[in-house]
């Protein structure tokens, strides 16, 4: 009985760790730089190598009209300049990284949500 049972939780961690694992993330500037970029509308967020620059620019291209997005494929970094700096356009900016598939921000080593990131940093 308990063989099975450190079974079972043997092949429940490893899936945890391997679902974990697939779930993309983007890391933010520090907490200070953020609060900096919420008054200016400039971020920074590096994307990870899961995304191309092509799928950043189709992504980018429904939000013209809020923010400006430049990506390089080498760093895997995004640069948002916001055109309007409020907060619809700050949230619209969240929802550009979750159409880029990103689920999880990083923030000093802190992995957050991005409805988390988006209340305590963005909002």
């Amino acid at each position: 009985m308990r063989t099975l049972f450190l079974s079972v939780l043997a092949v429940v961690s490893m899936v945890t760790i391997s679902y974990a694992q697939d779930v993309t993330s983007a890391t933010a500037q520090s907490k200070t730089e953020l609060i900096s970029s919420k008054k200016t509308g400039d971020y920074s967020f590096i994307l990870g190598n899961k995304l191309s620059a092509d799928e950043v620019a189709k992504n980018a291209q429904y939000y013209v009209h809020y923010f400006t997005v430049d990506y390089s494929e080498k760093t895997n970094e995004a640069k948002i300049t916001m055109i309007e700096n409020d907060e619809k356009t700050r949230h619209v900016a969240v929802r550009f990284l979750t159409a880029c598939g990103i689920q999880n921000v990083i923030i000093d080593g802190r992995t957050i949500s991005t409805e988390e990131f988006y209340i305590n940093f963005m909002k």
